[in-house]
């Protein structure tokens, strides 16, 4: 009905005006304000219907030029669901039963119009109720294929419409699929929560949209990830230049609640019909280009293809015998000394993880570190790491070897777990090391984001008793304010720097600013990395504390570092 609620608008179909009257009054008296438009003719009924809406269209069945069965079916080939109300004086039974049965409403013979009103409010009320029910069953529609957050497709529809592509395509109608996943979006949740979360999640989405054509349809995935489906690239045509454009628009600086954040993306694509013939294959071979990407740093991205399976089973195999090596005791450490520059005494060894494959033999931690890490594992193995070292330690001790320090690495995952104070403090309580003779090194990365709740970790930290040092200094977070707030003992000087240094060059340059740095906030500063004479010497003229090298010593068995001990001054 009309948006004033007492305002009727009828449609006749009605050769008669008198008998428009009658019917207008009947009306009036029902309460209803009648607005109508009076018509005889199909053409003009049509062009009536499409000039604007009506509440209801009462129809006499015999016109000259018009019966009801024809105005019946242009109005609904028009308008399927304004009331259409059949009012005639003559008209057998069996046509009005057939017209209810086309989508007639009700027939009212005009020697009865009594009933005309209680059937005309019955109608608008079902016209509501109709309307209701399409905008639930709109909403239910979106709610199965939209994303509430951002309004994009959903994983639903997105299958869905890349199942409609596959059915009508050949390999004249190509298409391409880009995986695109945001990097260090956890991290900013963590720190400035789910809200925010959200916040970026829509600019994305905004950035995407608006990167991408509006032929091109852009999905949600879920959590951090988006698809675009972009149409007519065959294989590597123009995936690069696309691939460029998302990292532009997602590279660009985010402002949230007075934060400035920037976000990096990783983007894995995969071609129809080269990569695959079901979305199911498709989808999974951009999923494996993409975690390539990631792995090849995580702000770039990685056409798929065939090797990439072969990669990704080797990487699954190793994921699985990681497992089977924490619980087989395939994990070995070794041990590679630290020493004062000045005396050239031993003062402590590093503790470095090996695995010891039972059919490979020795794998590199370069290969499975990351892999730890990714998958969780280097909580549970850098505990093993931690309480392994310590124990061997005062096993040195007890066996009336020299107190010597004994530093173990931390990744940022190890140091973000719950309770690391008191795991630390457990395992130093179990195993009987003073707490003095452990340094833990933590790297500088840490740092991003959250300095105040890094801050409290050290603090508790140092209130056991335990050493802490940046390690890798000078290759991540590098801010001059943490390291006057923050409470540690030492800086480690990354072997990068050690490693081409030489008088006048600017990484002897660097070398020199971080062990001043180093001095002026009262920290001890050592060198890793160190492989030569020369190298050393720069260091001793240079004033830093304490070395570790190739040149002093190489990463070795816990008998071995033994033995080193008993022969050198310690």
């Amino acid at each position: 009905m009309n948006s004033v609620e007492n305002i009727l608008k009828i449609l006749a179909v009605e050769d008669s005006e008198d008998d428009l009257e009658l019917i207008c009054n009947e009306l009036a008296e029902g309460g209803f304000m009648v607005v109508h438009e009076r018509v005889e003719t199909a053409e003009s009924l049509q062009t009536a219907l499409e000039r604007e809406s009506w509440d209801v269209v009462i129809c006499d069945h015999n016109l000259p030029a018009l019966d009801s069965t024809w105005a019946l079916r242009i109005v609904r080939q028009i308008s399927k669901d304004v009331p259409f109300i059949v009012v005639s004086g003559h008209i057998p039974e069996e046509i009005a039963i057939k017209a209810m049965h086309n989508g007639a409403h009700d027939f009212i013979r005009k020697d009865n119009l009594s009933r005309l009103v209680a059937v005309i409010e019955r109608e608008l009320k079902q016209v509501v109720v109709q309307a209701e029910l399409k905008a639930v069953k709109e909403n239910l529609n979106d709610v199965a294929h939209f994303d509430s957050l951002t309004g994009l497709p959903n994983r639903e529809h997105l299958f869905n419409h890349l199942g409609s592509k596959i059915s009508c395509a050949d390999d004249d109608h190509p298409f391409a699929i880009f995986l695109i996943d945001l990097n260090r979006f956890r991290q900013i949740t963590k720190s400035l929560g789910m809200l925010a979360g959200n916040k970026v999640l829509l600019v994305t989405a905004e950035r995407l949209c608006a990167t991408l054509g509006e032929s091109d349809f852009v999905a949600r995935l879920g959590a951090d990830t988006f698809v675009a489906v972009v149409s007519g690239l065959t294989q590597e045509d123009r995936a690069g230049d696309i691939a460029k454009a998302i990292h532009q628009s997602i590279d660009e600086a985010f402002w949230i609640d007075g934060h400035e954040l920037f976000v990096k993306a990783s983007v894995g694509v995969s071609f129809y019909p080269r990569d695959g013939q079901r979305c199911e294959e498709l989808f999974k071979n951009s999923e494996t280009a993409l975690y390539r990407a990631k792995a090849a740093g995580g702000s770039g991205y990685r056409v798929y293809n065939a090797e990439m399976d072969t990669r990704g089973k080797e990487r699954l195999n190793m994921e699985t015998a990681l497992y089977h090596a924490l619980k087989g005791e395939q994990f070995v450490l070794h041990y590679q000394p630290q020493f004062d520059l000045s005396s050239r005494r031993m003062i402590g060894a590093e503790a470095l993880i090996r695995w010891q494959h039972p059919e490979t033999g020795m794998i590199s931690p370069g290969e499975f570190i990351p892999i730890l890490e990714e998958t969780g594992l280097i909580v549970p193995v850098g505990e093993w790491v931690l309480r392994t070292a310590c124990a061997q330690n005062k096993k040195w001790q007890d066996d009336g070897l020299a107190p010597v320090v004994i530093a173990v690495n931390l990744s940022v995952i190890q140091f973000r777990q719950p309770g690391l104070a008191q795991t630390v403090l457990t395992i130093l309580q179990e195993t009987g090391l003073p707490p003095e003779y452990l340094e833990l090194e933590i790297t500088e990365n840490v740092a991003m984001n959250d300095e105040e709740g890094v801050i409290t970790i050290l603090n508790e930290l140092r209130e056991i008793g335990i050493q802490i040092a940046i390690d890798d200094f000078g290759t991540g977070y590098s801010s001059l304010s943490y390291l006057k707030r923050f409470p540690i003992n030492k800086l480690k000087i990354d072997q990068s720097f050690v490693r081409d240094m030489s008088d006048g060059t600017n990484d002897n340059c660097i070398v020199m600013a971080i062990i001043g740095m180093g001095h002026s906030l009262k920290l001890k500063v050592i060198a890793e990395g160190v492989e030569t004479q020369a190298q050393s010497d720069v260091l001793k003229l240079n004033g830093c504390d304490e070395v570790q090298g190739y040149f002093f010593g190489r990463p070795m068995k816990n008998i071995d570092l033994a033995s080193l001990m008993t022969q050198i001054e310690i």
